[in-house]
C-alpha cells in the first residue's frame, strides 16, 4: 500500500482535532467501538465511543491529500485505496487512528497484522518476490496500509499525531509501510519516527517501485 500525507507536518498542537484510536472489526461501519488507550508517550485521548470512518470519507480525504505535489495522483487511486480499506475492515480486525475537524475527516491511518501465510493476493506475492532476503523482516509485524491528512490542516502536527497514535496501539511490535521512493514530507515524517528503508515493492501510483520502510519494535 501507499501511505503518504501531503504537505509538511510540524509539531504544533491543534486542540480542535482529537485523535481517536479504534479497532475496526467486521460489520463495524457505523457502529461505536471503544478507543484503545494511547501509550503514555502520546497525548492521551478521551475514552469515548468512536465511529469508524466510512470508505467514502477516506476516499475524499486521500484524494485531497494526494492531489497536491509532489504526489499529484489520479483520484482513481483514492477510490482504490478506500475500497481496500473497506474490504480490510470487513475481512478482519484493523487498527484505525483518525481525527475530525469541523465534522469532517481530517486525518486517517489504518493497518493490520501481517503474516505471509495469510497474504496470498498477487500484490503480496510480488512484494515478497521484490523484497527477497528482506521479506522475513516484516513477518509477524503490522503493516501501515494508509496515512492521509487534510492539506488544509498542514503545519498543525495532526498528521504526525495521527501516526504516533496509531503506532502507540501496536507498541512492542514492528511495523512496515510502502511509500513513493521520492523526497517528500511524508518520507521525512517516517524517517523521524524510526522507519528505515529495507527494499522495494510493487509499483506505487507514480509508476516506480514503492519504497518499503520498516520500524523495529519500540
Amino acid at each position: 500500500m501507499n501511505d503518504r500525507p501531503a504537505g509538511t507536518d510540524l509539531d504544533v498542537p491543534d486542540a480542535q482535532a482529537r485523535v481517536e484510536l479504534v479497532w475496526g472489526i467486521p460489520g463495524g461501519f457505523g457502529q461505536p467501538w471503544t478507543p484503545v488507550p494511547a501509550a503514555e508517550a502520546v497525548p492521551a485521548v478521551e475514552s469515548v465511543p468512536a465511529v469508524l470512518p466510512m470508505p467514502s470519507e477516506v476516499e475524499a480525504l486521500y484524494a485531497a491529500a494526494s492531489a497536491e505535489p509532489p504526489l499529484s495522483e489520479d483520484p482513481l487511486f483514492a477510490a482504490w485505496f478506500a475500497s481496500i480499506y473497506g474490504a480490510a475492515v470487513n475481512a478482519g480486525q484493523v487498527l484505525i487512528a483518525f481525527s475530525r475537524h469541523e465534522g469532517r475527516l481530517a486525518s486517517f491511518a489504518y493497518g493490520h497484522f501481517w503474516s505471509w501465510a495469510e497474504q496470498t493476493n498477487p500484490w503480496a506475492t510480488e512484494l515478497r518476490h521484490r523484497l527477497g532476503s528482506a521479506a522475513p523482516t516484516i513477518e509477524w509485524t503490522y503493516t501501515l496500509s494508509l496515512l492521509a491528512r487534510d492539506p488544509a490542516l498542514r503545519e498543525r502536527g495532526i498528521g504526525r499525531r495521527t501516526l504516533e497514535t496509531w503506532l502507540s496501539g501496536i507498541a512492542g511490535c514492528g511495523c512496515w509501510l510502502q511509500t513513493d521512493d521520492i523526497a517528500s514530507p511524508a518520507k521525512n515524517l517516517y524517517d523521524s519516527l524510526g522507519f528505515i528503508a529495507i527494499g522495494h515493492g510493487p509499483e506505487a501510483p507514480n509508476g516506480q517501485p514503492g519504497l518499503v520502510m520498516y520500524r523495529p519494535p519500540n
